[in-house]
């Protein structure tokens, strides 16, 4: 009797089993995301080594992308993280395009084009991945805001609008090769409506600032520009007072784009000046690194297109025509 009971509970567990094998993937999915959100990225995010955070969202996709929809909430991080080590990429063979014009070397200029548009088209299919992961999770953006059960959720649904929103305009740089649908861009900005700017270091109000700057401009409405002005320049205070200057890099971007190389620098030095005198939030390193890593980067594009070189080792906040380091000074220091 006893062994009859004992091979129909097992019988009964194995059906079990067998027929909600989903179930299984689906508690082990909720588990990760559980321990990512208590473990994990508090880590992370205290964390100011920025090649991990890369290595990261490359190293855990094949363990994250398999676990089925419950694993959505983690995914966009993960894309954030992987998008940007390709976007990465994909800017440092831009550098060697420049340089290699600058010698009139035209093979290896056309080379490093290619792989700039190769990286470009990958990091626009990551952020888009992670995009895609938000919507499902959370539902399609523009319809009514989701109800978040905590911040973790909240910042999650964040970074998948703001990815979707990068993937458009690194997808566009490549001529569509991603196949991002540009629908994505004006759904991902209606979803970051839904995030509390305040509490998010400024980051949302910022992008809905460079928007409307935009489309003032356009129309050359000069009030409207100075508008939207002000009201980035309250998103940066957010940020700052926080001790995350992510929209120093979103101000920074703005300009490039203007072509404004005097309002690049401006952000720079004030985020620079601002690093030293203000340390970044302890908890929050990782999110303040990683802006400065993206101002790096473009520091390096002004200082090759004007000189040939990258920004200087030590000079991060300094240009090449400041009178205290004049253009056709070299440290021997570099060279070894």
């Amino acid at each position: 009797m006893i062994n009859t009971l004992r091979l129909n509970t097992a019988l009964a567990v194995l059906f079990s089993l067998c027929i909600s094998g989903c179930s299984v993937r689906d508690m082990a999915a909720s588990g990760m995301v559980s321990f990512g959100n208590e473990y994990m990225s508090p880590w992370f995010m205290a964390s100011n080594d920025t090649d991990i955070m890369c290595a990261m969202g490359e190293g855990m996709a094949a363990m994250t992308y398999p676990m089925g929809p419950n694993i959505d909430p983690l995914i966009p991080m993960v894309t954030l993280a992987s998008g940007m080590c390709a976007d990465e990429k994909a800017k440092q063979e831009e550098l060697r395009f420049l340089r290699a014009m600058n010698k009139n070397d035209v093979p290896t200029a056309q080379d490093a084009r290619t792989l700039q548009k190769r990286w470009t088209r990958l990091a626009a299919q990551r952020q888009y991945f992670g995009y895609q992961a938000a919507v499902r999770y959370f539902g399609e953006p523009g319809e009514e805001c989701p109800d978040f059960h905590d911040d973790n959720e909240e910042m999650a649904y964040m970074f998948g609008m703001f990815g979707g929103m990068q993937a458009v305009q690194m997808d566009l740089a490549v001529g569509g090769a991603a196949g991002v649908p540009l629908d994505v861009l004006p759904r991902a900005m209606d979803g970051l409506k839904c995030v509390d700017s305040d509490k998010f270091w400024g980051i949302p109000n910022a992008v809905a600032a460079v928007v409307d700057i935009t489309k003032a401009r356009l129309d050359d409405d000069k009030a409207a520009i100075q508008l939207g002005m002000d009201r980035l320049n309250l998103a940066a205070r957010t940020g700052e007072a926080e001790g995350v200057r992510m929209v120093h890099l979103i101000e920074a971007a703005m300009y490039m784009t203007q072509g404004d190389e005097n309002g690049i620098k401006n952000v720079i030095r004030k985020h620079v000046k601002m690093k030293e005198e203000y340390p970044a939030n302890p908890k929050l390193n990782l999110l303040d690194e990683m802006a400065t890593r993206g101002l790096v980067l473009i520091s390096d594009k002004l200082w090759t297109e004007h000189t040939g070189q990258r920004t200087p080792f030590g000079k991060f906040g300094t240009f090449w025509d400041d009178q205290l380091i004049p253009a056709d000074t070299l440290d021997i220091d570099d060279l070894l």
